[in-house]
Formats: C-alpha cells, structure tokens, sequence
C-alpha cells in the first residue's frame, strides 16, 4: 500500500496541503484496493483507528470495499466491532441496506461474526447495536462452536468472578 495513502487511512486525513482522499481514490481504479501487509484496505486501518470520516469518504467512491476481506478474512466492520467504534460500526451497517444483511454474516477465519468480536471484546454498545440492526438473525456459532450470547455470558460471568475475588483479597488486608 502507498505509505500516502495508508498515514491518510491512520490519520483520518481526507484532504491537506497536496492530498485530497477522493482525487487519489479515483486517479485509478486500483488504489482503493491497495492492501497492506496484513491485506488489510484503507478501509480496515480508518475502521481499527475510528475515522468515521474517513470511513464514509472512501465508501462513497469505492463501495465495494465494504465486503472485502483482509488476511484473517476480517471485514472492516469486523474490525471496527473488536476495537469498540460505534460509529464505524453504525456508519458500515447503514451504508447500503442491500450488503448489510451479507456484510452481518460474513465471518473471519475463526468462524465469527462481527458480533463475536464486539462481544469477546466487551464492547457492549457495539454488540447491542449489531443485535439489534439485524434482529431475525440467527447468530451462528464461530469454529469453537460459541454463539456471540455464549461469550458474552461467559466474559460476563469471568468478569464478575474477578470482581469478587479481587474486593475479597483487598478486605482481607
């Protein structure tokens, strides 16, 4: 990927000083596809750094990146969903209702769903944003066999657990 265009994508930066993101985007039909290393697009780095901006930018001229894939077959949504970017999340599902159911049951290499990723990532806003954008969607189980409500109930418990257990182990000082 053009170091220019992957600082833009990190950045957030749509335009400035010799830049402008659409007139790149457009000089040819292949840079919205650039990918890094890790395969991941433009798209997947502004999801990870939450460049909502950014984000809407680049699926205004290249909406098909919308359902690309990086190495780990992750979408960008699945990404925006683990590191906790409502407004990423909310910005991909509303970007256009004909991908969005396809864009909600795509899965990563583990078998999950974006929900997974919000879930096992406590991001409890995002996951309930992405319940509820698709309610009559059964939620599929990842490879280990875990539903995103089975994760969510185990962190959830885990969680309350280590809770406990540290206010026991400070009242017995």
């Amino acid at each position: 990927m053009d170091p220019t265009l992957y600082n833009a994508a990190v950045e957030g930066n749509i335009s400035g000083g010799d830049f402008s993101l659409a007139e790149y985007l457009k000089r040819d039909e292949e840079n919205p596809y650039q990918v890094a290393p890790t395969g991941n697009t433009i798209l997947h780095v502004a999801a990870h750094y939450g460049h909502c901006h950014f984000v809407a930018e680049v699926l205004k001229i290249s909406p098909a990146l919308l359902c690309h894939r990086n190495k780990k077959n992750e979408t960008a949504l699945h990404v925006a969903a683990n590191e906790g970017h409502i407004e990423v999340v909310h910005s991909l599902l509303s970007m256009d209702e004909h991908y969005k159911e396809t864009l909600m049951r795509m899965t990563d290499e583990n078998g999950e769903i974006a929900l997974h990723k919000a879930v096992r990532s406590r991001h409890q806003d995002e996951a309930r944003l992405l319940a509820k954008e698709y309610p009559e969607f059964e939620f599929p189980s990842n490879k280990a066999q875990e539903t995103p409500l089975v994760n969510h109930s185990l962190l959830h418990t885990f969680w309350s657990i280590n809770i406990y257990a540290s206010w026991i182990f400070h009242s017995m000082l």
